[in-house]
């Protein structure tokens, strides 16, 4: 997308409940956007709603995880509830 809608795009990704990162980066593609999202149909309906509502948007790639061993230091077992905890060391 243009340097001219940075911000237009960070406000409009930051006001999704789901989206976890947004980070302006260098090179062609230079938006980073983590979002969690419930199934992989809602990969391609969030995508679709934001290219249209943001028309210089482009999507150059996607990762997808499809497990998240922790969360914040809290362990949690394959239906995603919490089993313990790991403390995290900031420092």
């Amino acid at each position: 997308m243009p340097a001219r809608d940075t911000g237009t795009v960070h406000r409009a990704f930051a006001a999704l409940p789901e989206c976890r990162l947004i980070a302006a980066v260098t090179g062609p593609a230079n938006i980073f956007a983590t979002l969690w999202v419930h199934d992989l149909g809602d990969i391609q309906r969030r995508e679709t709603a934001l290219c249209a509502r943001l028309p210089t948007l482009t999507v150059t790639d996607r990762i997808v995880g499809l497990h998240t061993a922790k969360r914040m230091g809290h362990l949690l077992d394959e239906q995603g509830r919490r089993i313990g905890v790991q403390p995290i060391s900031l420092w």
